[in-house]
């Protein structure tokens, strides 16, 4: 009988694409593989998608049932992995994601290369690369090369790209007590300290032609994850694929009603589409809904408010309302007439008051939070801090990096700095 191939597939809400990848592993040539469906507790679309398959006795499913708020504490494609591997009984193991499909010669290709050479651990081979639209068009496609025989993967291949026998996968559980290593700072990338656990006993053999292709959607978790900073800053409106609009204030995330996001002046274009794990590592706050415009309290802040009966406009932050006193202050800070919300008179009277937003010329003392400066490089103001941001992570924030307030050196030294926002990955 010819070797038993263990599949492990994870997923995560893309009905759209899970049939994809497993009907890619009931069409290869090679027949005797067993798959794995490891999902992550996705929602009821995809679940159902999922079932349809399970009469093929070569199919186990296991859901996670994990918590929303429990998931950026593990990366958990590796979680589900780690999950897997003990549960599987292939001499060889590979790997497949929801997003991801197999070419159908894939398992006779690889198994050929073991067969010939009984060295050989681990095997590679190319992968295409096609980028789509959210209507599943290909908008573009490339080819993700091998680089001969590899001492050091890291970055260079997809998990979806390997296979590699268990004997492999068993040393490694036996130096580290898990397979993959699940901390969350390899959310971008977990294959890169599995990479390195492997070639510690074996390296990475080409097959110089591609055996799986990748979409990668608008959805996919690396194009919403990259250039995210590790904290998101107050201000920022966020969703994710599937989720309502929040407001991150005060390090919570805020759901929006959608009445009240166009009462409150909010734009539709600045909200930042980021993965679940990432947001739901936040707890969530206080509603905003209409109850915010009987109760100042609990308006969010970062607004720009004035009553029907006066002409002055207010900056709410920290629970204060800040004056700005003229035209020259609300043009200095960007400020925009369509973002003024207006608010009860007597209600805004009970708001206590801040200092001034004074205009820039005369040194002030506070800055209003949100407010992206530019000297030389950008800075996001933040509790009268200024914290320096990455021009990439203030274009993932959709913070205005073409029309920011222009300032010196002498102005950018006067406020003490911030953590900075800046794009990590650890590898």
């Amino acid at each position: 009988m010819s070797t038993l191939i263990s599949v492990i597939l994870t997923s995560y809400n893309k009905p759209q694409l899970i049939s994809q990848a497993i009907e890619s592993v009931i069409k290869q040539s090679y027949s005797n593989w067993e798959l794995f469906i490891m999902d992550d507790h996705s929602n009821q679309e995809t679940v159902r998608v999922i079932q349809k398959y399970l009469d093929d006795p070569r199919i186990s499913y296991f859901n996670s049932h994990i918590q929303d708020s429990e998931r950026h504490k593990t990366t958990r494609y590796a979680t589900l992995i780690n999950k897997a591997i003990p549960m599987t009984s292939g001499q060889y193991i590979t790997y497949l994601t929801d997003d991801n499909f197999f070419l159908p010669e894939r398992f006779a290709t690889m198994i050929d290369v073991f067969k010939k050479n009984s060295k050989i651990e681990i095997v590679y081979s190319q992968q295409l690369v096609r980028m789509t639209n959210q209507f599943g068009e290909i908008e573009n496609e490339t080819l993700r090369k091998t680089y001969g025989v590899l001492n050091n993967a890291v970055g260079l291949v997809d998990h979806c790209s390997i296979m590699h026998t268990r004997k492999i996968a068993n040393d490694i559980f036996r130096k580290y007590g898990t397979y993959w290593d699940d901390h969350p700072t390899y959310w971008f990338n977990g294959d890169a300290a599995f990479w390195r656990r492997l070639t510690e006993f074996q390296p990475f053999y080409p097959i110089q032609q591609p055996l799986d292709i990748a979409i990668k959607d608008p959805q996919s978790f690396q194009r919403l994850y990259h250039h995210l900073p590790k904290d998101l800053p107050n201000g920022v409106l966020v969703k994710s694929p599937k989720s309502e609009i929040y407001l991150m204030d005060n390090d919570q995330r805020r759901k929006i009603s959608h009445k009240v996001f166009e009462r409150l002046k909010y734009e539709h274009d600045l909200i930042v589409t980021i993965p679940d794990p990432i947001l739901f590592k936040y707890k969530e706050g206080i509603p905003i809904d209409i109850h915010v415009f009987e109760n100042l309290a609990m308006m969010p802040t970062q607004r720009l408010v004035k009553s029907d009966h006066s002409p002055n406009i207010y900056f709410l932050q920290n629970h204060q309302k800040h004056l700005i006193p003229n035209e020259r202050a609300f043009r200095d800070y960007k400020f925009k007439q369509k973002n003024i919300v207006i608010v009860d008179d007597q209600l805004l009277s009970y708001v206590p008051e801040g200092k001034e937003m004074k205009e820039l010329y005369k040194d002030p003392s506070i800055l209003p939070d949100g407010i992206l400066f530019k000297c030389e490089s950008f800075f996001l103001s933040s509790n009268h801090f200024l914290h320096p941001i990455d021009k990439e992570v203030a274009m993932k924030l959709n913070l205005p990096i073409s029309d920011p307030v222009i300032v010196d050196d002498r102005f950018i030294k006067r406020f003490p700095r911030g953590v900075p926002y800046k794009w990590e990955i650890r590898v």
